[in-house]
């Protein structure tokens, strides 16, 4: 089945639901009508600066005054900037649409780490040294294989098959995997893969974690469908926050603040990102638009995210922590998607994550 970007990351969406899918009450406004003054219209917006990280426009990264050639098979979905390099992750690659993770070289060398017919799951280590990659195995998809890699050096440092699994995050010497056992029976698990051994944390199933700031965000199905919990990393009984409205998807460097949009908004791209304290998820300024769902910091005053105006165009828009925007790009025209549900269509870029 041919795959569009919005139906590749509904397919993350459900591998992580399969696994295990209150912020202290915070009022979520309604999305905004068409000609709402809040709404983000790249067009309209001063041109800033290039975006600060990396990022792929077409077939090209773009890294400062670096230009390196990507991939050309398939759609570009994802960007990691890891030690030495770059990892893309592409989708309808070939006859056979598969998804492919590609390491990318600055000299613009290309080498394949992995392909599959089904989802691939990436995970970097902060220092950029290891990738962590989930593959799902037969019809069913029951069983996966977690892989530890230096992307560099084009190594394989460790596998493992595992049932019922899904990749959470990772480190230069552990892997966290939310597991489901015989079904139900959530958990979260550390695989420190250096000695192959597997140790359960918190009987819930995590579907985010930023190791650094010591954050993870459990699923919590009984509570709602599309409820979740923040808790600390290293002591995952702690609640910090919880809601049924929105998730967490990104702490700033520092750690002091967070990104948030709905838990569930049932179209391509998001009307909503919301920037909070990073403890408390005290409401700090909003951003609303025609908006990806990707959205990453720059530094720890920006946000950088994409967005498309009610005429269509579309841009790369960087925002501070008080909601005020410009725009980092040109602006391409883009159409309108003409399912009013789909709501938003990309431009041609890709935000590296981190």
């Amino acid at each position: 089945m041919t795959l569009t970007r919005w139906n590749s990351r509904m397919l993350r969406r459900l591998a992580l639901a399969a696994v295990g899918a209150t912020l202290t009450p915070m009022l979520v406004a309604p999305p905004a009508a068409a000609g709402d003054p809040d709404r983000l219209d790249p067009a309209a917006l001063e041109r800033g600066s290039d975006p600060a990280i990396a990022y792929l426009v077409r077939d090209t990264i773009r890294d400062g005054d670096l230009r390196v050639p990507a991939t050309t098979h398939g759609r570009h979905e994802a960007l990691w900037q890891v030690a030495g390099g770059y990892v893309v992750r592409d989708y309808n690659v070939g006859a056979r649409h598969l998804i492919r993770l590609t390491f990318v070289a600055p000299t613009g060398e290309r080498r394949t780490i992995a392909q599959s017919r089904d989802w691939i799951e990436v995970a970097v280590s902060d220092s950029g040294t290891r990738l962590a990659f989930l593959r799902t195995l037969g019809p069913t998809g029951q069983r996966s294989v977690v892989t530890v890699t230096d992307p560099a050096a084009g190594v394989e440092l460790a596998s493992r098959t595992m049932r019922l699994a899904a990749l959470v995050a990772a480190t230069d010497t552990r892997v966290l995997v939310a597991r489901r056992f015989h079904w139900r029976h959530p958990a979260t698990q550390w695989w420190s893969w250096g000695r192959d051994r597997l140790r359960t944390i918190q009987h819930q199933a995590a579907v985010r974690a930023d190791v650094g700031h010591d954050r993870v965000v459990f699923g919590t199905p009984r509570a709602g469908e599309f409820c979740n919990r923040v808790a600390l990393l290293s002591d995952p009984g702690r609640t910090l926050w919880r809601s049924c409205r929105v998730a967490p998807h990104a702490w700033s460097p520092d750690g002091t603040r967070a990104l948030l949009t709905h838990a569930y908004f049932d179209a391509a791209g998001t009307d909503r990102w919301w920037v909070v304290d990073g403890e408390t998820a005290h409401r700090q300024a909003q951003i609303a638009g025609r908006l990806d769902w990707t959205a990453v910091w720059e530094d720890d005053q920006h946000v950088l995210t994409l967005a498309q105006g009610d005429a269509g165009g579309a841009a790369i828009v960087r925002c501070d922590v008080t909601g005020s925007c410009e725009r980092a790009s040109r602006v391409w025209h883009t159409p309108l998607p003409t399912e009013p549900s789909l709501y938003y269509q990309s431009p041609p870029v890709v935000l590296a994550r981190r």
